[in-house]
């Protein structure tokens, strides 16, 4: 009588589920920063959006390029401060800039495919630019959406395709 010999399936699944968790708690993080780019967008109207996405486009070379770096403590919240205060500073000054700017309201479609795409390029940026990995630790998948250097010239130039597209009304 031959024994049935059964499979071993519980390495596979393993891997299978901890992929899918690991994918689900990065789309989870994206979800809640592109959601709280959209509040930005509707509490402050869809017009700062664009001032949104200046500021952290001038912050990454004033973060870069700031030469008290070393003299500040080695973690990684306040490299994000500093980077954030930067973005913050970025906001104020080009807010006047919406001043310029055509004030019709651009739509809850649009600012929800806008505020996407600007958490995506925050993702990018937050992974090529700031230490983000020592504070949280994206999964395979989700570093392949965003480490190569392919894929971060393009979420660098997606917001800009955005606002072009959708910023207009």
């Amino acid at each position: 009588m031959d024994q049935a010999v059964v499979p071993d399936v519980s390495v596979p699944l393993k891997s299978a589920v901890d992929l899918f968790i690991g994918f689900g708690t990065d789309f989870f993080a994206f979800i809640v920063l592109a959601a709280l780019v959209a509040a930005f967008a509707f509490y402050l109207g869809s017009d700062r959006l664009s001032a949104l996405i200046g500021a952290v486009y001038a912050a990454i070379p004033l973060y870069l390029a700031f030469p008290y770096r070393d003299a500040l403590p080695e973690n990684p919240w306040v490299s994000l401060g500093v980077f954030v205060a930067f973005t913050a500073l970025g906001v104020i000054a080009f807010s006047g800039l919406s001043y310029f700017m055509a004030s019709t309201s651009v739509g809850f479609i649009r600012v929800l495919a806008l505020s996407v795409i600007t958490a995506g390029f925050v993702i990018a940026v937050a992974i090529h630019v700031l230490p983000v990995e020592d504070i949280y630790t994206f999964s395979e998948p989700t570093k392949a959406l965003f480490t190569s250097d392919t894929a971060y010239f393009w979420w660098l130039a997606a917001p800009l395709a955005g606002l072009f597209f959708l910023g207009r009304t």
